[in-house]
């Protein structure tokens, strides 16, 4: 068993990561910024040793890594959504939520007393924009919006400092991740739990084709990353297959037992600004023997029954249609 700490422990991904890894056996630290909503973690609470302090602290990360003496880490540490600001306030805070908690967290790392073995870092598929799909790690990026360019930034930054580490540094480029306890800020769970309530829904990019995988599958590559004894600069973690979003839609629906009709649709061939969000799995089934296991339908299956189970029954056919996605 292995000595883990997880960053961005109280996340959707990394309360997934959590659990896993203390059903595993393994000796989990894990690091919650104050203020954090973490009621995803109660269903394992007292099974890990938790830290509370923001990233941006770099005395505070110092004093973690001492007293956890981590093999592997996991940072999982990210925040995918924020509004457009005046001045590019959005951009800036960006810059330190990727970049600077990246640097802090890696500079404190290479010069603890007890080096991690290796450190994974969670990217996403959204930093290659509109390159031609399927992306390919060695795939130029051409991202489209400063979430994905933050992103890739912090992989370049990382891959220019790499020499001076005393551990690996992987960076995992997700697909769309899904499952049970995702924030219905997202367009899975929001429009799941549209369907289960009765209410109307809008797809505006139809055909935009995603590449999505079951969270417990994203747990088990991460966990084969750092296991494995090969080692990379950067691997995406992806299943190649990329249906529409009026596919998705409409497995939803079937799967959720909703009137089809709530769902209304835009007009085909408009995007959302990347058409075609898919990547090959090749690099990551190669060196780390991983595939996704858990077929589409499946993970709808398992994140509508959880959704069931905490959405309470609403009789009325709900408000005006919303914007899912």
């Amino acid at each position: 068993m292995s000595r883990i700490l997880i960053t961005g422990a109280a996340g959707f991904i990394g309360s997934h990561m959590t659990r896993i890894c203390v059903d595993a056996g393994h000796e989990v630290h894990v690091i919650v910024r104050p203020g954090t909503e973490d009621s995803r973690l109660d269903a394992v609470d007292g099974a890990f040793v938790r830290h509370n302090f923001d990233l941006q602290s770099e005395d505070a990360i110092r004093r973690c890594l001492s007293d956890a003496a981590p093999e592997i880490v996991f940072h999982l540490a990210a925040r995918p959504r924020r509004r457009e600001e005046a001045e590019l306030n959005d951009a800036k805070a960006g810059i330190r939520e990727h970049l600077n908690a990246v640097l802090g967290l890696l500079g404190a790392a290479g010069a603890a007393r007890h080096p991690p073995k290796k450190i994974i870092r969670t990217g996403s598929l959204a930093e290659y924009g509109v390159a031609q799909a399927p992306y390919e790690e060695d795939s130029r990026e051409i991202p489209v919006n400063a979430y994905g360019a933050e992103l890739t930034a912090a992989t370049h930054l990382i891959g220019g400092l790499q020499a001076r580490l005393p551990f690996p540094v992987i960076t995992a480029r997700l697909a769309l991740v899904f499952g049970p306890m995702q924030s219905t800020q997202f367009a899975i769970p929001q429009l799941i739990e549209h369907c289960l309530s009765a209410q109307r829904s809008v797809v505006h990019h139809p055909s935009d084709r995603r590449d999505l995988l079951y969270v417990d599958d994203v747990v088990e590559a991460l966990l084969r990353v750092a296991e494995a004894p090969t080692s990379t600069r950067l691997v995406n973690i992806a299943t190649g297959i990329a249906p529409s979003m009026r596919e998705i839609a409409r497995l939803i629906v079937e799967h959720t037992g909703a009137d089809p009709a709530l769902i209304e649709y835009g007009a085909d061939g408009v995007t959302g600004g990347i058409p075609d969000f898919r990547a090959s799995p090749a690099r990551v089934k190669d060196l780390f023997g991983w595939s996704a296991r858990v077929p589409l339908a499946e993970g709808f299956t398992r994140t509508v029954a959880w959704h069931r189970a905490v959405l309470p029954p609403i009789a009325d056919d709900g408000p005006a249609p919303r914007k899912t996605m």
